[in-house]
């Protein structure tokens, strides 16, 4: 009887170990990029780890400068901001994941090269260049 009931002990606590483990678990290094490019907008999606957050953010605000959406790794956008070249684009970002979507319509030509450009830079950045 005190066999099985240390059995059943050990085998809660390995569960519970293990549910732990599993929900509290960082993302790896791995890495999430998606791009959709229509005619009417350009779409970019990451989910990443989260302690590549300050390096994309880093990033963001050194290509949109003179502006600057970022003040801390722990901040949440969801904002559609323009920017003093008159570039308008949506924003939302939280520590590990970030959309950026840009209308083509309502940005010119290069408006939307800057944010390609941006976009293709924070993949470079999340893959380690």
């Amino acid at each position: 009887m005190k066999t099985s009931f240390f059995i059943a002990a050990f085998c809660l606590v390995s569960l519970s170990i293990f549910i732990g483990w599993v929900k509290f678990q960082k993302n790896n290094g791995d890495v999430s990029i998606a791009v959709k490019d229509t005619d009417d907008a350009y779409t970019y999606t990451a989910s990443f780890d989260e302690d590549y957050t300050g390096k994309v953010q880093n990033y963001i605000n050194h290509s949109i400068k003179p502006n600057s959406l970022f003040k801390s790794t722990h901040d949440y956008f969801n904002v559609t901001t323009t920017l003093k070249d008159g570039t308008d684009f949506y924003i939302k970002e939280s520590p590990g994941d970030l959309k950026i979507v840009i209308d083509k319509k309502k940005n010119s030509t290069s408006s939307y090269l800057r944010i390609k450009k941006m976009c293709d830079g924070i993949s470079n950045v999340l893959k380690g260049r």
